[in-house]
């Protein structure tokens, strides 16, 4: 218990993990610091201490910090040098209340997207947007599916001529 007061404040920081018996490696977590590192901090306050086990550690440092409180005086509610002050009387306000405000007339405000503006130049034209856009859009795919397996087709004629002739 001697021994504790004179601990680094990483020592100490490890040890208040420590004492609410989190694992190595939640008290990494927390630090973010290596395993190795919280390993470290810990074998040398068990080597300053004697070598108690973890546990004995944990709870001989949970008893120091009751102490530390325990040492410390709180500070009372009054303070004994200050005599006491009557409260001062609430502000009052002098002038009448407003009545409440209200606009003459009201203004309505609308705001457009720009993307909702007539002057917007669509990017998918209309046949792959309208009412039948999954039909035409499919019809699109086919098509193109279609055109590939064409030049593929005429692509392996041309290599197959080409083979002939050599």
């Amino acid at each position: 218990m001697r021994v504790l007061p004179g601990l680094t404040p990483k020592q100490h920081e490890v040890l208040r993990y420590v004492s609410e018996n989190r694992t190595s490696k939640e008290i990494a977590w927390e630090l973010g610091i290596s395993e190795s590192a919280v390993n470290q901090r810990i074998e040398g306050v068990r080597i300053r201490t004697g070598s108690p086990p973890r546990a004995e550690l944990a709870r001989a440092y949970r008893q120091y910090l009751l102490d530390l409180d325990a040492a410390c005086n709180p500070i009372p509610d009054k303070i004994p040098q200050v005599p006491e002050t009557p409260l001062e009387p609430p502000l009052t306000v002098q002038d009448d209340r407003a009545v409440g405000l209200a606009l003459s007339d009201a203004v309505t405000y609308t705001v457009t997207a720009p993307w909702q503006r007539d002057a917007y130049f669509p990017v998918v034209p209309e046949v792959l947007d309208g009412a039948n856009a999954g039909l035409s859009r499919t019809a699109a795919m086919i098509a193109i599916a279609g055109g590939i397996l064409l030049v593929a087709m005429v692509g392996l004629g041309v290599v197959r001529a080409l083979a002939d002739l050599v």
